[in-house]
C-alpha cells in the first residue's frame, strides 16, 4: 500500500498542472471568440464570470482524459529516469502492480466523469445556452457621445457636437426621425439637457433655440418649417437590461442518457410509421406499372419489386417503348415523386437517430479514455527512461492527436450514417487501448521496442546537433547556421556564459512554441469541427496554415514567458546560478541577452503583425467564406452577398450631412437623397433629389429641388440635374468595409478610422484596436523580464511550480489586456490608455522585481 500511496501522489503534481495547462488553452481559445461579444454589450462582471464557469464543465471534461495521459508519461517517465522502476523490480514487485493503483483511479475518475457528463454536464450546457441566447438579445445601452451618428434608438439618428454627461448639456444637437406612418423630421438645436424618464422606458431631451423642418409624406412637394425656443422630444429608449429566460427546448449536448433514449425511441417509431407508408407506396407504384404495361405491346418482365430504384428503371424503361399516355405517366411520376419524400424522411429520422446515438456513446467512450490512456502512457513513460515536461508533452501530443482526429471523423461519418455510432465513438479507444495492451506486454517481458528507440536516436541526434558547441576563436568554421546565429551574436556581445544561457532558452522556446501549436490546433479543430464538415483536407489544411500566424502572434507571450522560466529554473536547479555569481556574474548581466532578444523580438514582432499576419488574416477568411459559400451551395441555401445599405448618413464636412434611403454600390444606385447644410445650430440649405449618379468622378443629382433659408425667407430652385461640388468620394469609398479590423495594417486601419468618421460612426473601438497594434508586440518584451524577475526569486522550485506561476501570469495578463481593450472600445476607458494598461502595470511589477532580483 506504500508503493501505491508513493505512485499515486507522483501522479498528482504533473496531473495538476496538465490540466492547467489543458484547461487555459481551451478558456483561452472560448475567451478570444466570445469576450468582446460580451463585454461590448455592457454586462456586469458578475454575468461574465458565470458564463466562463458554467463553460468550464464541457471544458474539465475534454481536458482531463488528456491531462491523465501527460501526467502518467510524466510520472513514470520520471520514476524510470530515477531507477526507481529498476529498483522497484529488484525488490521483486511484480510489473503489472505498478499498474494497479493507477488504472484503479482512473476508474473511479471514469465513473465520476460519466455520472457528470449525464447528470450534470446536460444541465450546465442547456444554460449556457439559455443565457448566451439571452445576451444575443440584450442591446448595449445607449450612450451620447460627442460627433457620433447614434442610432441605438429605434426609428431615431442622433448627432451632437459636445456632451456633459455629469450634467446631462448637450450642444449643437441633431435628431433626425423616420418613425413609419409619421412624417420624416429633421430637429436642429443650438442646445438641450437630456435625461431618463423615471420609468427608464424613454429618453427625454429638452431643446432650446431650434427649428424643425418636415416634408409630408403624402405631399412631399410641400415643406414645412418650425421655429422654437424650448421644445421637449420624447424618444423610446433601448432595452439594455439583461433578462434572463428559461427555454424548453433542450439540443442533443443538453440531454443527459434518459431524455436521448426517450428521443432515440421517438425518432425510431416516426421511422417505422414512414417505412409502413413506404412499403404502401411502393405496392401502389408497382401495381401502376403493371397497369401501365399493358397499354403498350410490351409485357413487363420478371424483375425484382424489392426497392424504388428498381420501379423507376422499369417505368423508364416501358415509357421509352410504350406510346404517349399522358394521365398514366403523370400518376406514376407523382407516385416516385411521392415515394422519394418518404424516403428522404426516412433518412431525416435515421440521421436524427445517429446523432443522438452518437451523443449517448460519447458519454461513456470519453470517460473510459481515462483508462485507456493510463494502458499507454504507463509503459510508454516507464519505456522511455526520461521524465519532465518534455516526454510528457511529445507522446501526449500524439495519441491526444490521434484520439481526436478519430473521434471527430467518427462524428463526422456516423452523422452521415457512413459507419455505425458505436465504431465512431468507440475506435478511438478501441485503436490506442490495443496499443496500450500491446505495450504493457512489452514492458514486462522487457523487449526493445523498436519505434521508441528509432525516434530516442533522431531526438539525441538532433539535439546534439543543436547543442553543438561554438568553435573556438581562430577556428575555420562556414558561415553560421540560422539556429546558431543568436548563440554567436550572444558569444561575440557578452561572452561565452550568455552565449550557454541563450542556447538553453532558445531550445525551450523551440519546444514549447511547437507543442502550443499543436495542441492550440487541435482544441480549435475540436472546438470547431462543424466548420470543416463539408472540407477537403486540402482546404482544412490550407487554412491552419493561413491561421498559424495569428496563432503564433498569440501564444508567443506564454511561450517566452515559460521558456524564460524554465532557462533559469534548469540553471538554478543544477547550481549554475550560484557558480555564475560566485564567479562574479550578476543576474542582470547573465540574462541581458534574454531582454535585448525580448526588445528585437517586440520589434520584430510588430514587424510581423504588419505585414504578415493581415495578409494570412485576410486569406484565411477569404478561405473561410468560400467554405461556407460551398457548404451553402450544397444545401441550396447561399445567396451572393450586395453592398446595399439603406438610411445610409454620410458627412461631407463638419457642416454637410448627407442622407440616402437607398444605396448601393454594384451596380452604383442612390435614391432619394437628401443633403443639409448647418450653421450655427439652424439649416441653412436643403437639397432633395429623386436619384444620384457617380460619374466621371463627380455626383450628379437629378430631379433635385433645391432650399436656401435666409432668416424668415426660403428661396426655391429645381433643376433636372445638378452636379454636386461638395461631395468628393466614391460609392465605395464611402461604404468600404472591404476588410476587418484584423485584416488591416497600422496605416490601412487609421485610413479606416477617417472614413468610418466621415459616415458619423463610432470609430472609438477603432482607435483602441489601432494602440493595441503597437502595444501588443512589446508584451513579448514585458514577459521576458517578468520571467527573470519570478525565476530569481522562487529559486530551486521545481517544474510544476514555474508552470503554474507562468500559466496563472500568463492569464491574468491576458485576460486584464483583452478587459480593458474591450472597455476603451465601448468608451469606458480612454483607448490609448486601455490598450497600453497590461503592459503599463506588468511592466511596473517586472521592473520591480528585476530591481530585487540580485538583493
Amino acid at each position: 500500500m506504500i508503493l501505491y500511496r508513493y505512485i499515486i501522489r507522483r501522479h498528482l503534481a504533473p496531473l495538476l498542472y496538465s490540466l492547467g495547462i489543458l484547461v487555459f488553452l481551451f478558456v483561452t481559445q472560448y475567451a478570444i471568440q466570445i469576450l468582446d461579444q460580451i463585454l461590448s454589450r455592457g454586462l456586469d462582471v458578475g454575468i461574465v464570470l458565470e458564463i466562463f464557469l458554467i463553460n468550464l464543465g464541457w471544458i474539465i471534461a475534454l481536458a482531463i482524459p488528456g491531462a491523465i495521459l501527460c501526467a502518467t508519461l510524466m510520472a513514470f517517465g520520471s520514476m524510470s529516469a530515477d531507477n526507481e522502476i529498476v529498483a522497484i523490480k529488484a525488490a521483486g514487485v511484480n510489473m503489472y502492480s505498478l499498474l494497479t493503483p493507477v488504472i484503479a483511479a482512473s476508474v473511479v475518475v471514469c465513473v465520476i466523469n460519466i455520472y457528470f457528463n449525464d447528470l450534470i454536464l446536460p444541465d450546465a450546457n442547456h444554460r449556457v445556452a439559455n443565457l448566451m441566447s439571452d445576451i444575443a438579445r440584450k442591446r448595449p445601452a445607449a450612450l451620447i457621445e460627442p460627433n457620433v451618428l447614434i442610432r441605438d434608438f429605434e426609428h431615431y439618428t442622433m448627432h451632437v457636437s459636445e456632451v456633459n454627461a455629469r450634467e446631462g448639456k448637450i450642444k449643437s444637437v441633431k435628431i433626425f426621425s423616420d418613425v413609419p406612418g409619421e412624417d420624416f423630421l429633421s430637429t436642429i438645436a443650438d442646445s438641450g439637457l437630456v435625461r431618463q424618464t423615471p420609468s427608464g422606458d424613454y429618453i427625454e431631451l429638452t431643446l432650446y433655440h431650434g427649428e424643425t423642418h418636415s416634408i409630408p409624406r403624402q405631399t412631399p412637394k410641400q415643406y414645412f418649417v418650425a421655429r422654437f425656443e424650448e421644445q421637449k422630444v420624447l424618444i423610446p429608449n433601448v432595452d439594455s437590461e439583461l433578462k434572463r429566460t428559461s427555454s424548453s427546448y433542450r439540443g442533443d449536448r443538453e440531454q443527459g442518457v434518459a431524455m436521448m433514449n426517450k428521443a432515440v425511441a421517438s425518432f425510431t417509431a416516426t421511422k417505422n410509421s414512414y417505412l409502413t407508408d413506404y412499403n404502401t407506396t411502393l405496392d401502389t407504384l408497382w401495381a401502376t406499372i403493371h397497369a401501365y404495361a399493358t397499354y403498350p405491346d410490351t409485357p413487363l418482365s420478371k424483375t425484382s419489386r424489392d426497392s424504388l430504384f428498381t420501379a423507376c428503371t422499369t417505368f423508364a424503361m416501358l415509357r421509352d417503348k410504350a406510346p404517349s399516355r399522358g394521365a398514366a405517366q403523370s400518376a406514376i411520376s407523382n407516385t416516385i415523386s411521392f415515394t422519394q419524400h418518404i424516403m428522404q424522411r426516412v433518412r431525416d429520422q435515421e440521421m436524427s437517430i445517429a446523432q443522438y446515438t452518437v451523443e449517448i456513446y460519447k458519454k461513456y467512450a470519453m470517460p473510459v479514455a481515462c483508462i485507456v490512456f493510463i494502458l499507454v502512457g504507463a509503459p510508454l513513460g516507464i519505456m522511455a527512461k526520461r521524465g519532465g515536461i518534455g516526454i510528457g508533452a511529445s507522446y501526449s501530443i500524439f495519441f491526444f492527436i490521434v484520439y481526436w482526429a478519430c473521434l471527430i471523423e467518427g462524428e463526422f461519418l456516423a452523422d452521415r450514417l457512413i459507419i455505425a455510432p458505436f465504431w465512431a465513438m468507440w475506435s478511438a479507444n478501441i485503436i490506442i487501448g490495443l496499443c496500450g495492451i500491446f505495450l504493457i506486454f512489452r514492458m514486462v517481458r522487457e523487449s526493445p521496442f523498436s519505434p521508441l528507440d528509432a525516434l530516442g536516436k533522431l531526438a539525441s541526434s538532433l539535439k546534439a546537433r543543436f547543442s553543438k558547441r561554438v568553435p573556438k576563436e581562430g577556428t575555420a568554421v562556414g558561415a553560421p547556421s540560422i539556429l546558431s546565429i543568436p548563440f554567436w551574436i550572444a558569444k561575440k556581445a557578452s561572452g561565452t556564459l550568455q552565449a550557454y544561457v541563450m542556447r538553453i532558452f532558445l531550445g525551450y522556446f523551440l519546444g514549447v512554441l511547437s507543442s502550443l501549436l499543436v495542441v492550440f490546433v487541435v482544441i480549435d479543430y475540436v472546438s470547431n469541427a462543424g466548420r470543416f464538415s463539408d472540407a477537403s483536407i486540402a482546404d482544412s489544411a490550407l487554412f491552419y496554415w493561413y491561421y498559424l500566424p495569428w496563432i503564433i502572434q498569440m501564444v508567443t507571450p506564454i511561450v517566452l514567458l515559460l521558456s524564460t522560466m524554465f532557462t533559469l529554473g534548469k540553471l538554478a536547479a543544477k547550481s549554475e546560478l550560484i557558480a555564475m555569481k560566485a564567479a562574479g556574474r550578476s543576474l542582470r548581466r547573465v540574462t541581458l541577452p534574454l531582454l535585448i532578444f525580448g526588445a528585437l523580438f517586440s520589434l520584430g514582432m510588430f514587424y510581423f503583425g504588419e505585414r504578415v499576419l493581415p495578409v494570412a488574416n485576410q486569406l484565411r477568411s477569404e478561405l473561410t467564406d468560400h467554405m461556407r459559400e460551398k457548404r451553402a451551395s450544397a444545401s441550396g441555401t447561399y445567396r451572393p452577398p450586395r453592398d446595399y445599405y439603406r438610411g445610409l448618413y454620410y458627412f461631407a464636412n463638419t457642416h454637410t450631412l448627407y442622407r440616402f434611403e437607398d444605396f448601393r454600390t454594384s451596380p452604383t444606385l442612390a435614391t432619394n437623397l437628401w443633403r443639409e447644410r448647418f450653421m450655427e445650430g439652424a439649416i441653412i440649405e436643403r437639397i432633395t433629389a429623386a436619384e444620384a449618379t457617380y460619374e466621371n468622378k463627380s455626383w450628379i443629382l437629378h430631379n433635385v429641388t433645391k432650399r436656401s433659408f435666409y432668416g424668415d425667407s426660403t428661396v426655391v430652385s429645381r433643376f433636372s440635374t445638378l452636379v454636386d461640388t461638395i461631395l468628393k468620394v466614391s460609392p465605395s469609398t464611402m461604404v468600404t468595409r472591404s476588410k476587418k479590423i484584423e485584416e488591416m495594417s497600422y496605416q490601412e486601419l487609421e485610413t479606416h478610422i477617417e472614413n468610418s468618421a466621415r459616415r458619423g460612426e463610432k470609430v472609438t473601438s477603432f482607435l483602441a484596436d489601432l494602440h493595441y497594434k503597437v502595444a501588443y508586440p512589446f508584451m513579448n518584451f514585458i514577459v521576458i523580464l517578468l520571467g527573470i524577475a519570478i525565476s530569481a526569486r522562487t529559486g530551486r522550485s521545481g517544474s510544476a511550480v514555474l508552470l503554474g506561476s507562468g500559466i496563472l501570469i500568463c492569464f491574468a495578463y491576458w485576460i486584464l489586456s483583452q478587459t480593458a481593450i474591450t472597455f476603451g472600445k465601448d468608451g469606458r476607458l480612454s483607448p490609448l490608455f486601455a490598450a497600453w494598461l497590461g503592459n503599463i502595470l506588468f511592466l511596473s511589477i517586472g521592473l520591480f522585481l528585476y530591481g530585487k532580483a540580485d538583493k
